[in-house]
């Protein structure tokens, strides 16, 4: 029986909830509040202060934050998809239930109704492959589709960002105070989470009057963690208390975007946008599929022309927009909508036979790929528990978990199912010496000294054997680069929308990231091998050995992690590349920003998440809220 279905009893709470939210009733003052009167009318036109474009972790963040201010902006809000809530039961809610990602039936073909996959183009230094890029289409976003780790960037990170773009605006000394406004930090609750174990954490990190993402440890820490994290100390990893700080050289426990009173994931929807839509000014248009941004004779965006996203009805409205348009599609659908709109390389758009608003070079190049490819999973049997048997649908241990769940919101499906021993590091020098060419290394040396090379990332759930018996555990420990040399590109493949952009992402195509993934590939073996906890490697096998073996592993089954960022990049006003400006603002033309991962001047290391709903509180504050647009 498949393990979501012992949480049914969760219908009867959701229900429950549903008729808070759903319907009508009369407020404290005597008002009536109607569920309705938190949407748009699709197809029919309408006017606000600002569209904003994309319901993601950016999305939901910024537009929440624009009818949050005093000035009661009107802001439209259009997401091609709908509430996760009601179109994934309650896998997508529960924190645990992302092993659903591991079961062979699902890898490769993650679609689902709150997610799309966009199939890369052959990717020559991945053996030809095609490979599926997953992107969040529901309220949420990536935040509603990913693993939920949640840490920051280095200091020295977003002072190389301030340095780039020649504004100190985004050096760490400023940037920091909006990380904390941005999450609420609960600590670990030591009545679910056993005490031996000690989770250190900085509380300076965090604001009391922080919010309103949720940000926790869960209410469950797998035994594998200190197994674990004694091997990376003894290959020499510092322990340091999490991440979040502006340090992430050494080892510790990772923080996660969850609820720790509830159990249940914490998105950019869950947080923002349920705040934002309390104000009557913020109008939400699910299913709503933008088609192209309108300029008038000045180049100044006007609106957006909006399409139901249903195959039963198609329907077209067109959303003014008084002072903005901004974009918060992603990596790859803010750049395609720019360029459907006329704002691109101008070679590009005369191809499609697409009018020229702006000729703008850099749009869809300078994807980092950095954190984002190559990500190695290799998987060892282990000696301790994990969620392989949740993974395996052990009936008696998924019965436990569930009733844990509901009982006490606790237990491994209130967790990421990360090990909280995840690690960062320079490669240490016999690394270097070993497996990296003198340009390699220059390479990292130009990054700044508390830039990580990689991370350590173990994850309770992964693929197990088909015939894995009832006291046997797996663990995955995976690897991502941080530094890599290669970068990636988009395109478009018609002037719709609706036609997936062409994704470029170029992965090891550059020599230096081969090099860097095959002593990668050695430092998981030594952190594992050398644990208390693992047995044996299972995937890939101790027959891969020689670095021909391990190159051709690598290329044939290396994975990713999600994190494209950089295809608006935002530059300095001299530089050429530049998409945008230090405030989001895009290039050649009027009443226009991008406020997503796409705008970001570099990809830092840590987890975006924590980065992009910065990115947008930074945007807001810094430009008065956006009210000084030009």
């Amino acid at each position: 029986m498949p393990p979501y279905h012992y949480i049914a009893a969760l219908t009867v709470f959701a229900a429950a909830a549903a008729s808070e939210t759903i319907g009508a009733k009369i407020n404290d003052a005597e008002v009536t509040e109607i569920f309705g009167n938190s949407f748009g009318m699709p197809g029919t036109n309408a006017t606000y202060d600002y569209v904003v474009v994309g319901g993601g972790t950016a999305g939901n963040a910024l537009a929440a934050r624009l009818a949050l201010d005093p000035a009661n902006y009107p802001v439209a809000l259009i997401e091609a998809g709908t509430f996760y809530e009601i179109v994934t039961s309650n896998r997508t809610q529960i924190p645990g239930y992302n092993f659903e990602a591991a079961n062979p039936t699902n890898v490769g073909t993650l679609n689902s109704l709150a997610a799309i996959q966009i199939n890369t183009e052959p990717i020559a230094g991945c053996n030809g492959r095609k490979i599926g890029y997953v992107q969040g289409v529901t309220f949420g976003g990536a935040s509603a589709a990913n693993y939920g780790g949640y840490s920051r960037s280095t200091a020295g990170a977003h002072d190389l960002w301030a340095e780039d773009v020649k504004d100190d605006y985004w050096s760490w000394d400023n940037v920091f105070p909006f990380y904390k406004k941005s999450c609420d930090f609960t600590p670990p609750d030591y009545t679910k989470i056993n005490p031996k174990l000690n989770i250190s954490y900085d509380p300076a990190a965090f604001d009391d009057a922080g919010g309103p993402l949720q940000v926790s440890y869960g209410n469950y820490v797998h035994p594998s963690m200190v197994g674990l994290g004694e091997s990376m100390e003894a290959q020499g990893l510092e322990h340091i208390p999490g991440f979040n700080s502006g340090k992430l050289l050494g080892y510790g426990a990772i923080t996660s975007a969850v609820d720790r009173i509830t159990a249940t994931r914490s998105s950019s929807e869950t947080s923002f946008l349920q705040a934002g839509a309390k104000k009557a000014g913020l109008k939400i248009y699910p299913n709503a599929m933008a088609k192209r941004i309108l300029f008038d004779g000045d180049k100044k965006a006007t609106g957006v022309v909006v399409e139901g996203n249903s195959k039963i009805h198609t329907v077209q409205w067109v959303l003014s927009a008084k002072k903005e348009v901004i974009l918060t599609a992603g990596v790859w659908r803010s750049p395609q909508l720019l360029m459907v709109s006329g704002v691109g390389p101008s070679e590009t758009l005369s191809q499609h036979g697409i009018d020229v608003v702006a000729d703008v070079p850099g749009v869809g190049q300078n994807q980092w790929v950095s954190h984002d490819q190559p990500f190695q999973a290799h998987i060892f049997k282990v000696n301790v528990e994990t969620n392989s048997q949740i993974v395996a649908h052990n009936p008696e241990v998924l019965a436990k978990v569930a009733d844990d769940y509901l009982t006490s919101q606790s237990g491994p499906l209130s967790s990421i199912g990360a090990t909280q021993a995840v690690g960062y590091e320079k490669f240490p020098p016999n690394v270097r010496n070993r497996f990296l060419s003198n340009a390699t290394r220059n390479l990292l040396d130009s990054y700044p000294s508390d830039w990580p090379d990689l991370n350590f990332l173990g994850l309770e759930s992964s693929a197990v054997p088909s015939d894995i018996g009832p006291d046997e555990y797996y663990l995955l420990i995976g690897s991502t680069l941080y530094s890599t040399a290669a970068r990636g590109n988009m395109t478009i493949k018609s002037a719709d929308t609706l036609d997936a952009p062409v994704i470029n992402p170029n992965w090891l195509g550059d020599e230096r990231d081969l090099e860097m993934a095959v002593a990668a590939f050695t430092r998981i073996r030594e952190v594992a091998l050398n644990s208390t906890i693992v047995e044996s490697a299972w995937s890939p096998g101790p027959e891969v050995q020689t670095k021909e073996e391990i190159v051709d592993w690598i290329r044939s089954s290396m994975s990713l992690t999600y994190h494209g960022a950089c295809t608006n990049r935002m530059e300095a006003d001299d530089d050429e590349t530049a998409v945008v400006d230090t405030r989001g603002r895009v290039r050649g033309v009027k009443g226009l920003r991008v406020g997503d991962a796409s705008a970001f001047a570099i990809l830092p290391p840590g987890y975006p998440m924590a980065t992009t709903c910065t990115l947008r509180q930074s945007l807001c504050i810094y430009s008065n809220c956006l009210a000084d647009s030009g």
